[in-house]
């Protein structure tokens, strides 16, 4: 019989690049735990010159809305909001399943065009990614000592990829739609059967352990989580990449890639 976890969370994760590498990051999260109800919702804008802004919210807030082709989210509370379009068919898989609960993962947008407003600013334009993850089980207990995701995207081009080591690993790569097996993975790019993306120009959009970026505005957060998960690094990175093929096709965009590991 299985003893399903009271643990559940949702997370969304948005982002958009334009052509010049202004970037824009949005996650709109929601936890329910022992009791615990956590709302949270954050945006990072990275302007072409390197200024970077964060902006967070516990409120509760509006989750995206999809519609057709199209997803739809605002923030009222960080003054924000934003459409996807989507250029790629949807992926969806269950990452994990145990016997206290499942990982799904819900790549709506693998590639969308996306246009951002963020204050009184001119709008961002550019290719965006949008994914819904649902986890019953509690991040503590996955069995994953490092994640390594990213996605690379351009006007012809879609390569998304998720890459867990550890005691249970899991590798999925996708591009153009088509899954891609036994895929080479490092820091510096992706090799594939028919295809290398290069990573270059690497700019750091965030890093340090996760007590200090991406939770640090929860209080008490110390004594809501295990020290397993205050403890794991997180480091997310910009780079311009080069794809080429075997078949001689070369296409060059935006890289959103991202190690995380758990100590």
């Amino acid at each position: 019989m299985k003893t399903r976890s009271n643990f559940l969370l949702s997370k969304w994760y948005l982002d958009c690049v334009a052509d010049d590498g202004e970037l824009f990051i949005a996650y709109v999260a929601s936890l329910k735990w022992q009791g615990v109800s956590i709302n949270y919702s954050s945006t990072l804008h990275r302007q072409a010159d390197g200024q970077t802004e964060t902006n967070t919210s516990l409120r509760e807030a509006s989750v995206p809305h999809q519609a057709g082709a199209f997803v739809e989210w605002r923030s009222a509370h960080l003054n924000v909001g934003g459409t996807w379009r989507a250029r790629a068919e949807p992926v969806q898989r269950v990452l994990l399943e145990t016997e206290t609960g499942s990982l799904e993962w819900n790549c709506l947008q693998p590639c969308a065009a996306a246009e951002i407003r963020i204050g009184n600013e001119p709008q961002l334009s550019g290719l965006g990614y949008v994914e819904h993850l649902t986890l019953s089980i509690p991040p503590w207990n996955l069995p994953i000592e490092e994640l390594r995701w990213g996605r690379f995207l351009s006007p012809t081009d879609v390569l998304v990829w998720i890459d867990w080591r550890g005691a249970k690993p899991l590798q999925l790569v996708f591009h153009n739609g088509n899954q891609i097996e036994g895929a080479s993975i490092s820091d510096d790019g992706l090799a594939g059967g028919e295809f290398v993306l290069n990573l270059e120009e690497k700019v750091i959009v965030r890093e340090g352990p996760l007590v200090k970026t991406a939770l640090s505005m929860i209080p008490g957060v110390g004594r809501i989580f295990p020290l397993r998960v205050l403890r794991t690094h997180e480091c997310k990175s910009l780079s311009r990449g080069t794809l080429k093929t075997t078949a001689g096709g070369v296409a060059s965009g935006w890289t959103i890639h991202e190690v995380v590991r758990w100590e």
